[in-house]
């Protein structure tokens, strides 16, 4: 069975940035997002590729996703390209035969976020304003208003990260697994381009890479949150 590149983290935690770098490094590569969740993702790139409807696509997602990530790696093992995805811990079942074949047959990349609560914060302020992504065409970042934070919501939030985190660590202990961590690669493209190059064994671009993906935050954590004394315990590098 052809190999295929799998990254698994969570929301918020920079999995398009790593995509979109990703990108820059193999230009001729297949680059999807959330295919495994509810409702997929992506789908437009997958019917050109596999040369069938979007309906068909999301019944396997929903009944059989081994079988959609198969149909992935065979038709790119033909087009002789690379083929990459990413899933999110929650959206499949860790009983599922998904994540097994994950384990024995592909490339396992782990994309942890240190500070949870800059996930948690992160999902609030998209919330808010409606604004997942920034790129360099859409101008100034949405404006926030400072959020309350639920001290009890923001733990049990950051348990549950960690044990999303531990079990991932856990289960592909002994599968061709690399782990990075999201603070590492967003200083710069080039951070990320040599994390990319050292998991991939590969040299990367010569020249500099430019994405049009933009951070979206602009103001330090103490600024967006109302009652941050309340929290700040909570925003530190855990994992």
């Amino acid at each position: 069975m052809p190999q295929g590149n799998i990254l698994v983290s969570s929301a918020r935690s920079g999995t398009n940035y790593f995509l979109s770098v990703y990108s820059k490094c193999f230009p001729d590569a297949f680059v999807v997002k959330e295919i495994f969740r509810e409702g997929g993702d992506s789908l437009p790139r997958l019917e050109e590729l596999l040369g069938v409807g979007s309906q068909r696509i999301l019944k396997m997602v929903e009944n059989n996703p081994l079988r959609l990530w198969r149909n992935i790696k065979e038709a790119c093992a033909e087009e002789e390209i690379p083929a990459l995805a990413k899933i999110f811990y929650y959206h499949v079942e860790w009983n599922a035969p998904l994540w097994e074949n994950f384990r024995k047959n592909d490339r396992v990349i782990h994309l942890i976020r240190q500070n949870p609560f800059d996930v948690f914060l992160s999902h609030k302020v998209a919330q808010q304003t409606g604004q997942w992504q920034k790129f360099a065409r859409d101008g100034e970042a949405a404006p926030v208003e400072p959020l309350v934070l639920d001290p009890e919501e923001l733990s049990k939030f950051i348990e549950r990260q960690g044990e999303h985190i531990e079990k991932t660590r856990s289960f592909f202990k002994d599968a061709n697994f690399s782990e990075i961590y999201y603070e590492d690669i967003a200083k710069s493209t080039e951070d990320c381009v040599a994390a990319i190059s050292k998991i991939f064994e590969i040299d990367g671009p010569k020249q500099e890479v430019k994405i049009p993906l933009k951070r979206q935050k602009s103001a330090t954590n103490q600024e967006l949150v109302a009652n941050y004394d309340e929290v700040a315990m909570f925003d530190k590098a855990t994992f």
